[in-house]
């Protein structure tokens, strides 16, 4: 009789300790190569999403152009009785039909502009467009609300030039400003055309990119020095002297300016840091400074629609070049 033996199975050999460690280290040392990588890719996602819709406010306010032979204005202003004395429709929410979001402006009120931002959360400013919003611009919430009135942000501004707040202060060199017969800082301003570009459409600036992170500047926000950067940049802004600030930016201050003291140190610090009247000066600089959540720099459209990413280092002077659409500047020096 033939007899089936069972087969020998080898036994199982555990891994060893110093197996196991190896496998972890070699695990972690792939983590490592390549999660910085995929960082790279995220971050480099980010700021291509962010400059498409750059691109889109670019070409949404030619074809304003092409439509009115003239840009929009900054803030389309007038005076009214009772406060807010000063009311009106900013850039944004006039390039809204351009940018395939006509809908919103379905039951605009141009009568009482204030009138968009007074219905809650279902005001017609507090709805949050995509297009306005860089990937990379942490926001603590938004909409936000400011007294009765409710504002969606947007990570964008229109070029105000070399100065758009104080309002009284503003150079109007750019290409956004208010319009009207109270505007600022003169009267019956009226909105900018092409051929006023005296530099080239190539080398001015349309729209920039608005930072809403500064960790000194909220230090003096939360001693009430200064009003949020998280609660300022609306697109809808329709009330108030500071409106046009909201809707634009400029190059007084340098690319990606923070504030270079913190509360903490204003005591033993020289004006304009020594009491909240002075440092108005600071905020009006930071609120209106072009920046971005990007590495190292922010991103650019141009009046020809071209979009370019523009690094921290640039120098004043080319920045403001940059902002100007009329000064004479040479083509060679508005290259960043």
């Amino acid at each position: 009789m033939w007899s089936i033996s069972a087969p020998t199975i080898a036994a199982r050999r555990a891994f060893s300790l110093i197996e196991l460690l190896v496998t972890v280290g070699l695990v972690g040392l792939l983590l490592a190569i390549v999660l910085p990588s995929i960082q790279a890719a995220r971050s480099a996602a980010r700021k291509t999403h962010c400059q498409n819709n750059l691109r889109q406010l670019a070409i949404a306010a030619q074809a304003f152009h092409s439509a009115f032979d003239h840009f929009p204005a900054g803030f389309q202003q007038r005076a009214f009785p009772n406060p807010p004395v000063y009311r009106g429709t900013s850039l944004f929410a006039r390039l809204l039909p351009h940018l395939d979001e006509e809908n919103v402006l379905t039951s605009w009120d141009d009568i009482d502009p204030v009138q968009n931002a007074s219905g809650g959360i279902g005001s017609r400013t507090a709805i949050v467009l995509p297009v306005l919003l860089c990937p990379d611009d942490l926001l603590e919430s938004n909409p936000v609300v400011r007294g009765q009135w409710y504002y969606a942000l947007t990570s964008y501004g229109g070029n105000g030039g070399s100065r758009t707040l104080d309002p009284a202060g503003a150079t109007v060199d750019g290409i956004f400003h208010t319009t009207g017969e109270v505007s600022e800082p003169k009267p019956n301003q009226r909105p900018v055309r092409v051929a006023q570009i005296a530099d080239g459409t190539s080398h001015t600036v349309l729209f920039g990119e608005r930072s809403h992170a500064d960790s000194n500047y909220q230090a003096f926000v939360d001693q009430g020095w200064a009003e949020s950067l998280h609660s300022w940049g609306w697109w809808g802004a329709c009330g108030g002297r500071k409106s046009i600030g909201h809707v634009t930016l400029a190059s007084e201050a340098p690319l990606n300016y923070r504030v270079e003291y913190s509360y903490s140190d204003a005591a033993d610090l020289p004006a304009p840091f020594r009491s909240a009247a002075e440092f108005q000066s600071i905020v009006n600089r930071r609120l209106s400074s072009f920046g971005s959540g990007h590495s190292a720099g922010a991103n650019f459209a141009y009046a020809d629609a071209s979009v370019r990413y523009v690094s921290n280092g640039i120098v004043a002077d080319i920045l403001r070049a940059m902002c100007t659409r009329n000064g004479s500047e040479s083509a060679t020096a508005l290259d960043p």
